[in-house]
């Protein structure tokens, strides 16, 4: 079975595009696990659902766990969690003190991935995703929005990169497209190719780090591949 560990970001971006029940049916259609580390619970429901702004989303993905499409798992490895917080947290540095990039949310969801042999991560935030990914480019990145030299330590980077080698990542666009290949959207929106235009743009602007050109990718051409084939 398919194992998805899921990051705060996408369940936020989902849910505020209203189309958190897709997840669901995703998830059974796939056979696979969607995984929602205990911190990230508590980040996208336990803290949210007091705050008046932020209740309707909260709500919305509770009712989604208790509907069965996520599970709630804890790290069990306390010295794995540490490990990755330690390696992922000091790859960069403005002179001599480490930029801290990984919450508590984020560094739980890459030990269950270590725990549990997921294949997949499902997160939206751009900085993280680049630094699981691809983080050389992140450099220029962080130097662009520090207006500061940050320096780069290889060998944290590295052992990130072998860490989570062969690892995808997928945003909440691709789940968005992948449930319209599987007739989901139909679900919640009516068949045809504005609802997935409006699906993704809405994902975007929820905060799913996409671009124009990437919706356009998906609108007219190169299709998301279904899990096993």
């Amino acid at each position: 079975m398919m194992k998805v560990v899921f990051d705060a970001s996408t369940l936020i971006s989902i849910s505020q595009t209203c189309l958190i029940n897709i997840l669901g049916s995703l998830q059974r259609k796939m056979d696979a696990e969607f995984i929602i580390p205990k911190s990230v619970y508590y980040e996208a429901v336990e803290r949210p659902i007091f705050i008046k702004r932020f209740e309707l989303n909260a709500v919305r993905i509770k009712k989604a766990i208790s509907d069965g499409a996520f599970k709630i798992v804890s790290v069990e490895d306390k010295k794995l969690f540490d490990e990755i917080a330690e390696i992922a947290n000091n790859c960069f540095f403005v002179k001599d003190k480490p930029i801290k990039l990984l919450q508590r949310g984020e560094i739980e969801a890459l030990a269950i991935i270590k725990e549990v042999g997921a294949e997949a991560i499902a997160i939206d935030e751009r900085t993280t995703r680049m630094l699981i990914e691809n983080p050389r480019p992140l450099q220029k990145v962080l130097q662009s929005r520090k207006r500061i030299k940050i320096r780069l330590d290889k060998r944290n980077v590295d052992l990130l990169g072998v860490m989570f080698n062969g690892l995808s990542i997928v945003r909440s666009v691709e789940l968005v497209a992948l449930a319209n290949e599987y007739g989901l959207l139909q679900e919640e929106l009516p068949p045809g190719p504005q609802s997935l235009e409006a699906a993704l743009f809405a994902a975007k602007y929820s905060g799913c780090a996409v671009s124009s050109r990437e919706i356009s990718i998906f609108l007219h051409g190169e299709r998301i591949k279904k899990h096993g084939e």
